[in-house]
């Protein structure tokens, strides 16, 4: 029985896995080097430096709300390593810049509704009244 009791506080929950991936990401100066979609399905995926073998690049994968990283510590050990700390920061910030921008979006947009400005409710700007199944804008 002591044996179990042991055991199961020597396991540490995904959360608080997350959290020490995210304090060691913070701490090591690592950041994104790339971002991309997976060609075989369009899950997003980054590329993070390794921390211990110098120009080696390890790829984290999002797809069905995981986080994935090819490293030998998340494969072997099924750890949340330190990449996948870089993108949950990376994406932490985004969502804090997004709920910002939405604030500041809400604070200075008036009441007015399309009706009472006098459009249409299925009236679409020309730019976008398109049926064509892809677009392409070469820059």
């Amino acid at each position: 029985m002591a044996k179990r009791v042991a055991a199961s506080k020597a396991k540490v929950s995904a959360q608080e896995q997350m959290a020490r991936a995210c304090e060691r990401a913070a701490a090591s100066g690592l950041t994104i080097v790339g971002r991309g979609w997976r060609v075989a399905d369009g899950a997003l995926a980054w590329e993070v430096p390794s921390q211990s073998e110098p120009g080696k690049r390890h790829r984290v994968v999002l797809c069905n709300d995981r986080l994935t990283c090819e490293c030998r510590g998340s494969h072997e050990f099924g750890i949340v390593c330190i990449h996948q700390g870089v993108i949950l920061n990376e994406l932490a910030a985004e969502a804090r810049s997004f709920a910002a921008a939405q604030r500041r979006l809400a604070a200075t947009t008036s009441t007015v509704t399309p009706a009472a400005a006098g459009v249409h409710p299925g009236a679409t700007a020309m730019l976008y009244r398109d049926n064509a199944p892809v677009s392409i804008w070469r820059a």
